[in-house]
């Protein structure tokens, strides 16, 4: 592959249809369809801008994937065309982005239950031809419905940057909702300019809603004498400058509301609040607690915004406190208001065995599958209630178990995941997706899958991810791609999941800092910015979302293994996942002339697998520091100093490896609100950090063992 420049990735994202899909040689079948060179997109008699968009969309995707022309009209002039129509009666795919496919010998119908339907149909039917890499569509009738709305997701380009073909990629994956997070009117959470209103009309036409998030201290108690106009004046402009914002999201972290509730546990916000003479109060924020008084404030909010917005959606979210007592959490769900949304995130604060110690899912990883007890209990007590639930599922294709990375290849480990929610959609009647946050979405061949899972199919999913595989890797190259994915898909089941490497090695990679003082606490002061990497000076996170030095968390509240115990059992763990990601490294180098879709999945799993050799050298150096702390022994201190050097080479020689992936691949070691903190850069910063602590470091320490 030919070394790609900084952000080069978006390049290739701008280019929404494929060039070239079309393989000549492919003859139709008996029962197929072929789709005529000039075919005729005939619009219904009545359409709206979506319609319209898709259309002109379809007509772009067989030029340029399809080489042959067509052409949008209103008029069939021919009897082999597309004729595009509402229908309200489609049977089992009536409903929200409903349609049905009717192909035959002389043409093709289209049946929108509404517009996003008639949209959906046609992105389909650039699916299919897209597996069968020709024009050729088999003579059948297709019905489909989306099974969850609305499905969130944030852009693959950056923070904020919803651009059209952001949009674009988003209408053809089935992701019908933005959630913006802003700190005013037309002010995003980095400070700078977004105009709203112009968003809301843009992402109209591609079927897609905007929701907001709102940064801001929500000081006003609804018990305080102007609460209603303090709230009026916080979102009522926001809604009447932009009336077609569809919802807004609660979240304890980013509105602080301050509560008063008398149970003596809660504190003050924000959560810098509690402390008195910098000793904290052991009292818990609002924020990160089910308060009692949250029903009376949503009300309030939903009043003031109901005088622009009468349908907005209102979604409290409850991730915060997933770690609180049931029967509080389950308490608050009792007292809120029936016309608002929950929002619980699915995998967090699920305590499971490792090994002999106890960890839990602290943040979103792959490594579950099922919904935690926290989201299953808040789910049923929902429905009970006739509360709409959305699930914050981080399903786009990546979750925080690696964080520089476009996506985690891992298709069987998503497929049970999907499948999972699915039936979670079936008993508790969950009904929208939360599927990526800050870190946005990577259009893949998981995303592709994922869009399958969840609108109503008859296809067996396996049989479908194969086809895909065949697609995108090639017929000749499956076999050996296939049992790579099963290798990485059993792989990630492995991950760690807790705060010290979600929060550490696997947020960055590679390029993570192996401190042997450690950055925030070293006697000569400290280094700046803590001993992290250099930001980019537009990243929203930057360097800030990471702890710079192996931090041990203690998981009180979660009743997890102390870290001492844990931290052994994690090593093992990420033991095997590296080994299984070498395997399926193997399997993939093993394929002959492998495409470039090939070669790049082969090189995310490179940059895992190299992960994960940072993730343990962390650890190992860490247990070396605290050894080296509490030695009492001039000789085994040397000893250990020795060690930490050998250590700190095998790490340089994996920074050193790591460099011609990251060079392969600009979107390796990116992430939308942290820019680069993991690419070639990067990584080269990391082999000075550690030539530092060879050469420097070290040397003093053995210095003062001889003193």
């Amino acid at each position: 592959m030919i070394k790609e420049q900084r952000y080069e990735f978006k390049k290739d994202l701008l280019q929404i249809h494929k060039k070239d899909r079309r393989d000549f040689s492919l003859k139709p079948e008996e029962n197929e369809f072929t789709v005529p060179e000039g075919l005729c997109i005939v619009l219904p008699e009545k359409y709206d801008s979506v319609v319209e968009t898709a259309a002109w969309d379809f007509a772009d995707y067989m030029l340029k994937s399809m080489d042959q022309a067509a052409m949008v009209t209103k008029k069939a002039s021919s009897e082999a065309c597309l004729k595009l129509s509402y229908n309200k009666d489609l049977g089992d795919a009536s409903g929200y982005m409903g349609y049905r496919i009717t192909v035959t010998d002389s043409g093709i119908t289209l049946e929108g239950y509404d517009s996003v339907g008639i949209a959906q149909g046609l992105y389909f039917l650039e699916d299919l031809m897209n597996l069968r890499r020709a024009p050729f569509l088999e003579k059948k009738i297709t019905q489909k419905k989306a099974l969850f709305s609305p499905r969130f997701a944030q852009s693959p380009f950056g923070m904020f940057e919803y651009n059209d073909e952001c949009l674009s990629y988003m209408a053809h994956l089935g992701y019908d909702a933005i959630m913006l997070w802003i700190d005013g009117l037309n002010i995003n959470h980095r400070g700078e300019y977004i105009d709203m209103y112009l968003l809301c009309e843009r992402a109209e036409r591609y079927g897609i809603n905007v929701y907001i998030q709102l940064y801001r201290d929500h000081s006003a108690h609804p018990d305080d004498p102007g609460a209603e106009e303090f709230y009026d004046n916080l979102y009522g402009k926001i809604f009447k400058a932009c009336p077609k914002i569809k919802g807004v999201e609660l979240v304890g972290e980013a509105n602080h509301f301050h509560s008063k509730d008398p149970d003596s546990r809660i504190g003050k916000a924000p959560l810098s609040a509690n402390f008195e003479d910098n000793i904290p109060t052991g009292k818990v924020t609002p924020g990160f607690w089910p308060c009692r008084d949250y029903p009376q404030w949503i009300s309030l909010i939903k009043k003031c915004i109901s005088k622009y917005r009468p349908d907005v959606d209102i979604v409290f979210c409850t991730y915060n406190w997933s770690w609180a007592p049931e029967e509080e959490r389950l308490r608050l769900i009792e007292n809120l208001p029936t016309d608002i949304t929950l929002l619980s995130a699915w995998d967090v604060c699920q305590q499971f065995d490792i090994g002999k110690a106890k960890g839990d899912t602290t943040d979103y990883s792959l490594r579950q599958t099922e919904a935690s007890d926290y989201f299953a209990s808040e789910a049923r007590a929902a429905k009970k209630r006739g509360i709409k639930v959305y699930a914050n599922t981080e399903t786009a294709g990546l979750t925080w178990d690696f964080g520089v990375i476009p996506y985690e290849p891992m298709p069987y480990q998503w497929l049970k995941r999907f499948e999972s929610i699915v039936k979670s959609h079936q008993e508790w009647g969950v009904c929208g997706l939360l599927e990526c946050i800050h870190y946005g979405f990577y259009p893949s061949f998981i995303s592709d899958l994922e869009k399958w899972a969840f609108f109503t199919h008859e296809e067996n999913l396996t049989d479908v991810l194969h086809r895909i595989l065949k697609r995108d890797f090639g017929e000749n190259s499956f076999d050996k791609v296939n049992e790579a994915m099963l290798k990485w898909s059993e792989a990630i089941s492995h991950a760690t999941a807790s705060n010290e490497d979600q929060y550490g090695a696997f947020r960055v990679g590679p390029s993570y800092p192996l401190w042997v003082a450690d950055p925030r606490t070293d006697i000569f002061g400290g280094y700046p910015e803590s001993g992290r990497i250099p930001t980019e000076n537009n990243a929203m996170f930057g360097n800030m979302i990471y702890n710079p030095a192996y931090t041990p968390d203690m998981g009180f509240n979660r009743n997890n293994s102390m870290p001492g115990l844990r931290l052994y059992e994690e090593m093992k763990e990420i033991e095997i996942m590296r080994d299984l990601l070498s395997e399926g490294i193997n399997l993939l180098e093993s394929v002959p002339n492998p495409n470039e879709k090939l070669l790049r999945v082969l090189n995310i799993g490179k940059f895992m697998y190299r992960s994960c050799i940072t993730g343990i050298n962390v650890k190992k150096l860490f247990v070396m520091s605290q050894e080296l702390n509490i030695a009492s022994d001039a000789q085994k201190m040397l000893d250990i100093i020795d060690n930490m050097e050998k250590l700190l080479l095998e790490e340089k020689k994996n920074v050193e490896e790591t460099i011609p992936v990251v060079q392969a691949d600009s979107r390796l070691g990116w992430e939308p609100s942290m820019e680069y903190q993991g690419d070639e850069k990067c990584l080269r910063w990391k082999l000075r950090q550690l030539d530092y602590d060879l050469n420097y470091t070290l040397k003093k320490h053995r210095e003062s063992c001889k003193l």
